[in-house]
């Protein structure tokens, strides 16, 4: 469903309430998802410890400011 709002004021108006109206008939879908976000990120922890991203952050870190204290 595409609102379309009219410049001119009053035919805007009740263009928008009349958008509003088809708005509150229209059926809702939904749907219901078990989502655990602590096991989401405990996996993801565990991802980024397994492929050694946790050591490549601080090799870079240590590199940037390695780096940085020797620029002027």
């Amino acid at each position: 469903m595409i609102t379309v709002l009219i410049l001119n004021p009053i035919d805007g108006v009740n263009s928008f309430y009349h958008s509003l109206d088809l708005i509150t008939q229209a059926p809702i879908l939904a749907q219901q998802v078990d989502v655990d976000i602590v096991a989401d990120f405990v996996r993801t922890w565990n991802h980024i410890l397994k492929t050694g991203q946790l050591w490549a952050f601080f090799i870079g870190v240590v590199a940037g400011w390695s780096l940085k204290s020797l620029l002027p």
